[in-house]
């Protein structure tokens, strides 16, 4: 520990550790910490990861992976293990990272370019999509969290004309066994038994970016219907998932986009789609394409009627991903393309305030602390964290993460389902 201290000294950090650094400190559910005491780790592309203590918000530690492109990350519910996907052109490794004693635990190699891993409800297995293909197929692994074991599904991709990421996101589903994700050269969604490695593909009419699910039923967001014209819309597509391997479609809702949206193709492509905290309504968001980053509305529709609730234009670019408070009050609209983050009240679904970083750009990810007081927002072009009071929606303080230049991606301090939604409801039961 000594050592340690030495290190941390030696990088301008500081040295007195807090509670959640000591590797003998007493915790949650055979070893994690909790959620008070944790730390909000920032991972970042340049293939750092920042260790940040709430209580002083200052870095306490700096974890040097060894990889690139890890800017996605999950955590395990008790908090004890960190995965980080290393996603830049070349990598194929997976780093999982000891949250007690701040360091790489161990460097797993699982395929080309990792993508978005994210551990099971239950805790005990990762799942972990890739961007890239190996030998013509597209791969998803199965990491046991306890002995770092790795087995693999390789599907088969059909279209060999296909261009950039082959998948994006993935969900494990109400029974911790099953695991979704989107197939974009081939415009399937793909379920898979993590314990048979079975697969059960579905095709669907575009891009099938983003999953939530609440209780067995599944929501997708397609980015837009194909092939692409002004017409198309962002689409959520509904499924029965009462049985994994056989899903069953129930309906779809389509997005309604401004004229100003609609004008220019590069600005239709939705983003991602989340229930609520209380799971009575869902939110889903037109980011537009990476070519333009201009899409700005965003629409709630009521879960079980599936009616629209209401339609937003916000005014910003890119808007990407409603992160959601822990009380489930209020949302706040990140984006690609921008510096502000409206905040949405849920009750009344109209924007309360903005919170505007000033600089910088691409303010993506959020994480709240337990008590919902402060929000920790990653501002990727300026390289820093804001510190967000929730009281006020202002600005308390930033954290500079960097200086490598727009490396600042994902921030989290908690277990999620989909990393908008965190808490006790994380998982919509």
């Amino acid at each position: 520990m000594l050592e340690r201290r030495k290190v941390l000294a030696t990088a301008g950090l500081s040295a007195s550790l807090p509670l959640w650094a000591l590797g003998g400190c007493a915790g949650v559910n055979g070893g994690g910490v909790s959620a008070a005491q944790r730390p909000v780790f920032a991972l970042r592309g340049d293939g750092a990861v920042l260790a940040i203590d709430p209580a002083t918000d200052r870095i306490t530690a700096r974890i040097v992976t060894g990889g690139a492109g890890g800017t996605l990350g999950s955590l395990t519910p008790d908090g004890r293990w960190l995965y980080v996907a290393n996603n830049a052109p070349g990598q194929r490794t997976l780093n999982k990272i000891d949250t007690q004693l701040l360091r790489v635990a161990a460097t797993l190699e699982t395929g080309n370019r990792p993508k978005h891993p994210v551990v099971s409800p239950d805790g005990q297995t990762v799942a972990l999509n890739h961007s890239g293909l190996d030998a013509g197929k597209t791969r998803v692994a199965f990491i046991d969290v306890a002995s770092d074991r790795i087995r693999t599904v390789e599907i088969p991709v059909r279209n060999s004309q296909h261009t950039g990421d082959v998948t994006m996101h993935g969900l494990w589903l109400h029974d911790a066994r099953h695991y979704v994700v989107g197939n974009y050269a081939d415009n399937e969604v793909v379920v898979i038994d993590s314990s048979s490695l079975q697969v059960h593909t579905v095709p669907v009419e575009g891009n099938p970016h983003y999953f939530d699910s609440r209780g067995r039923e599944l929501w997708v967001t397609l980015e837009a219907v194909e092939p692409k014209t002004i017409r198309s819309r962002p689409l959520v597509a509904m499924f029965d998932a009462s049985q994994p391997m056989a899903l069953r479609r129930t309906g779809q809702v389509a997005m309604t986009l401004s004229a100003e949206e609609t004008a220019n193709l590069a600005r239709i492509e939705g983003h991602h789609g989340t229930f609520t905290t209380a799971g009575d309504a869902f939110i889903v968001c037109n980011r537009g394409s990476g070519s333009a980053l201009e899409g700005g509305s965003i629409e709630v529709f009521d879960a079980h009627s599936r009616q629209r609730l209401a339609t937003l234009q916000l005014g910003i670019r890119g808007a990407g991903h409603a992160y959601l408070t822990p009380d489930g009050r209020f949302a706040l609209i990140t984006q690609y393309n921008d510096t502000r983050v409206p905040v949405l009240d849920l009750q009344t679904f109209r924007t309360v305030a903005t919170i505007d970083a000033g600089r910088g750009g691409h303010l993506g990810h959020v994480a709240f602390t337990a008590d919902g007081r402060k929000a920790y927002i990653s501002n990727r072009r300026s390289d820093e964290v804001l510190v967000i009071d929730t009281a006020q929606w202002t600005i308390a303080g930033r954290i500079a993460t960097g200086t490598s230049g727009q490396a600042q991606g994902m921030v989290l301090n908690t277990h999620y389902a989909v990393f908008e939604r965190v808490g006790s409801r994380a998982v919509l039961a």
